[in-house]
């Protein structure tokens, strides 16, 4: 992909309407590639659409410390043969890495229906004490993860539902 086809997805209008609610991943019909993402740990939003086109999918791991937390999301586009391909991986390791994203940008490899492994990667600015297993924690995570995808959060007057 392109620097400038993923500016072209970051500035197509995308907005999150609600906040996520999350459920035990095993819980959740998740299409490729999180359909094996089913740790007793884990929660998911499942798939949150944000435009016409794109698609969102968070998850977050408890852990008795918060270091033991960790906090996902991926902006997905959807292909016209309906495949999801992904524009965006966010993660927040409280443990070692703190925030990172990594994009298809200036890469050859094919990903669609896989998430970004061998995927640029580029470290985003948070703070180092949030908590993933709080409502406050993971509203902080989704406000950082929206505003690097260029999603709109709540509906158009400003509010949350």
């Amino acid at each position: 992909m392109t620097p400038n086809e993923l500016i072209g997805h970051k500035t197509a209008s995308k907005r999150l309407k609600v906040l996520p609610v999350f459920s035990k991943a095993k819980s959740v019909k998740l299409p490729r590639p999180f359909d094996k993402m089913r740790s007793p740990r884990l929660y998911a939003s499942g798939e949150l659409p944000v435009s016409d086109t794109h698609r969102v999918f968070m998850f977050w791991r408890d852990g008795e410390l918060r270091t033991d937390s960790a906090f996902f999301a991926w902006l997905m586009c959807e292909l016209q043969d309906g495949r999801l391909s992904p524009l965006l991986e966010f993660h927040y390791h409280p443990s070692h890495k703190g925030a990172h994203i990594k994009t298809p940008c200036k890469t050859a490899l094919d990903y669609p229906t896989r998430q970004l492994p061998q995927a640029p990667e580029l470290s985003v600015k948070l703070a180092a004490d949030i908590d993933p297993r709080t409502d406050a924690g993971r509203s902080v995570l989704i406000a950082r993860f929206c505003e690097a995808c260029g999603i709109a959060l709540g509906q158009e007057n400003g509010l949350w539902n």
